[in-house]
């Protein structure tokens, strides 16, 4: 299959490819989002320096919310443009920390999943520890340095294991250690979280367990190789997304504003996933 030059560098971007109608739509509607986000930030109020900012936040919330989406539900094209939508639900929350999460979030999970095709280059690996250690120094929350050393460890466990990256996990462990050293472990900030949203956020985390459940079989081809995906590394790219979410909340308030986005994304790719299922059920 032709390769991208993108390839040559690294095994972990995907860059859109407009032969699909599915991509062409987010480049179109990337704009849109910047429109709509400058239209709430004039509901709002806002000034003129923020309404820029407001273009750029918009479109790069469509991009990120949608691509998270496609990593976690490969085979499940509305559930990218649900989420999407659902984003903008938190859009006035956001901050850019939750634009470094979600991004971070993103690579782990496809160094997990392999949506490209491809293992993981040493310098990918590199790139996103370096990423999730700077997540790390800027939340003063040592989780998500967990998180990737477990992501790590499952793409070196995982069928066709790429056995290096339990180096890569064991940096991120001592990211964290050196955070904890620096820091301190002060966690049990959820409960500082509004009671209704408490209650959302583990309806969401429900619903989407379920969904981690149902996936058994990934009919998608890899971007690069063509080959079937792994339902197994599938399901496992997915449970990182829910861990970077589940350990926002530790942070409570200003934690669960950086993983807003991958929150909308768990809720959107959880609802088509169930009207998918319900539409397959037949009627007693």
């Amino acid at each position: 299959m032709h390769q991208h030059p993108i390839y040559g560098v690294t095994s972990i971007g995907r860059p859109l490819d407009k032969s699909f109608a599915t991509n062409r739509a987010v480049s179109r509607l990337m704009p849109v989002g910047g429109v709509v986000a400058v239209a709430m930030a004039l509901l709002r109020g806002e000034g003129f320096f923020q309404l820029l900012g407001a273009v750029v936040t918009g479109a790069v919330l469509v991009f990120g919310a949608w691509a998270l989406a496609r990593e976690l539900a490969p085979d499940d094209n509305p559930a990218a443009f649900v989420s999407m939508a659902l984003g903008f639900v938190v859009l006035p929350l956001l901050v850019p920390l939750s634009f470094l999460v979600l991004f971070t979030t993103i690579f782990l999970a496809r160094i997990v999943n392999r949506t490209v095709g491809l293992p993981a280059r040493t310098t990918d690996s590199i790139v996103v520890t370096l990423l999730v250690v700077v997540v790390m120094y800027l939340t003063e929350n040592p989780l998500p340095g967990v998180v990737a050393a477990l992501a790590f460890a499952l793409d070196a466990s995982l069928e066709n294991p790429l056995r290096r990256q339990w180096i890569f996990a064991v940096l991120c462990l001592l990211g964290v250690g050196g955070l904890v050293t620096l820091h301190g472990l002060d966690l049990g900030a959820p409960s500082l979280l509004n009671t209704r949203v408490a209650w959302l956020l583990a309806a969401v985390a429900l619903a989407y367990l379920m969904t981690i459940f149902l996936t058994r079989v990934i009919e998608s081809p890899a971007d690069v190789t063509g080959e079937r995906l792994a339902a197994s590394r599938v399901r496992a790219g997915m449970l990182i997304a829910l861990l970077v979410a589940l350990q926002a909340l530790s942070g409570g308030g200003p934690g669960m504003v950086q993983a807003s986005i991958i929150w909308s994304v768990l809720a959107g790719v959880s609802l088509t996933s169930i009207m998918r299922h319900l539409a397959k059920k037949p009627v007693a």
